[in-house]
């Protein structure tokens, strides 16, 4: 996993105010028996800048903390150690409303985590409706023109049980992106599909 390393001489803080998103020494460890310690480190002084309206991609095999890097971005996740600095302020801190910050991101997950007993337009506004507070009709008039971005204007009416498995994640896309996310977490999204879903995704 690579990142830029903080100048010698410079606060983090100021590092990280150029920048959308910055970590500095951020490690996080699960408790392991057989660990050293009985921990496992997943991350330990993971340091990563991320500029506005950029595209950067996380590479590595399975368990080598790639989720567990965009869970603790996105306050799922305690760090044990480190900063997150969104904006230049450290979000990481436990004193900061989580929703708050989380209100500026938007998450796709690889199950895709669609509420089942919701359709797919209810699905959509949950946040909108509810972190957002925006009235229905705003919320579902955002919502319709994102599924419809996203090839699912016909779905609204639907239950996730009733979509394929790249409809699913189009609707969890399409929930990620209505409320204008600062900062989009995609968490292999198209790697629990078929071969043929994934350009559809």
């Amino acid at each position: 996993m690579s990142g830029v390393v903080l100048p010698s001489g410079a606060s983090p803080q100021d590092a990280g105010a150029d920048h959308l998103l910055s970590l500095r020494g951020v490690r996080k460890t699960y408790p392991a028996a057989g660990a050293p310690g009985g921990r496992r480190v997943v991350l330990d002084g993971i340091d990563l800048d991320v500029d506005a309206h950029r595209c950067v991609v996380l590479v590595g095999s399975s368990g080598s903390g790639k989720s567990t890097l965009l869970r603790v971005v996105n306050l799922l996740d305690e760090v044990d150690d480190g900063q997150i600095l969104l904006d230049g302020e450290d979000v990481a801190d436990p004193r900061l409303d989580a929703n708050r910050v989380r209100a500026r991101m938007g998450m796709v997950f690889q199950a895709y985590n669609l509420f089942p007993h919701l359709t797919v337009l209810d699905n959509v506004t949950l946040a909108p409706r509810l972190v957002h507070r925006r009235s229905r009709a705003e919320a579902e008039g955002a919502a319709v023109e994102m599924l419809g971005r996203v090839g699912l204007g016909h779905k609204v009416t639907a239950y996730p049980d009733q979509l394929s498995g790249g409809e699913q994640q189009r609707a969890a896309i399409a929930r990620a992106l209505v409320n204008g996310p600062e900062l989009l977490l995609l968490d292999e999204v198209t790697s629990a599909l078929d071969p043929e879903l994934v350009g559809e995704v």
